[in-house]
């Protein structure tokens, strides 16, 4: 199901995102080949409620989070992507908008927090880090993408969900033209949440 504005999303340079039939979609992606987009929510899907450890301690839910955007991306420490774009996630992205009610979740794939803690530690996120241990909540999100391991064709994605928790936008990581500073992101938040007064 796909709502108004949907057509606000449009393949960018850097990424693979859309709308489509997830049996027919294919579009550049990972390592320059073509990737068939099913087993991930596109958009227009709702997603369904989660919980998972925060690295700060404790348990958080999605549901949560309902009633404003969240966006939601998905990490790991031995990701050289990942590596490079957070320095740029705090500032470039949370503290950007969060005065316009976004949330950020920040998901690490299959590692634990004595392994990620340092990493958070050294770009100096303030925004929530859940550790996913076993890749099963980051599975739900992944492409399918032959030879290539779910809980690695995740790593470096986006989603944005609305209030509602329908997915408004995602992309994957395409390592022929990556931005490090996930302008595409940028771009499309400054569309959905509109600029600042």
């Amino acid at each position: 199901m796909h709502r108004p504005g949907d057509a606000m999303l449009e393949s960018r340079p850097g990424v693979f995102s859309g709308v489509g039939n997830r049996s027919e979609r294919t579009e550049a992606g990972m390592m320059g080949e073509t990737a068939t987009l099913v087993g991930s929510y596109e958009v227009g899907d709702v997603v369904p409620d989660f919980g998972l450890p925060a690295l700060s301690g404790g348990t958080a839910r999605l549901s949560e989070y309902r009633g404003g955007p969240v966006l939601i991306f998905f990490t790991a420490t031995w990701c050289p992507y990942c590596g490079a774009e957070a320095p740029y996630l705090e500032q470039e992205i949370w503290q950007r908008y969060r005065t316009r009610d976004l949330q950020v979740i920040c998901i690490d794939v299959k590692e634990n927090a004595g392994i990620m803690g340092p990493f958070v530690e050294r770009y100096a996120w303030t925004f929530p880090v859940l550790m996913d241990d076993d890749g099963e909540v980051s599975m739900r999100f992944a492409p399918v993408k032959e030879g290539l391991p779910p809980e690695v064709a995740v790593i470096n994605a986006h989603f944005l969900l609305d209030g509602d928790g329908v997915v408004r936008y995602r992309d994957f990581l395409n390592m022929e033209r990556f931005d490090a500073k996930a302008s595409h992101v940028r771009d499309f938040l400054d569309g959905f949440l509109g600029t600042e007064e």
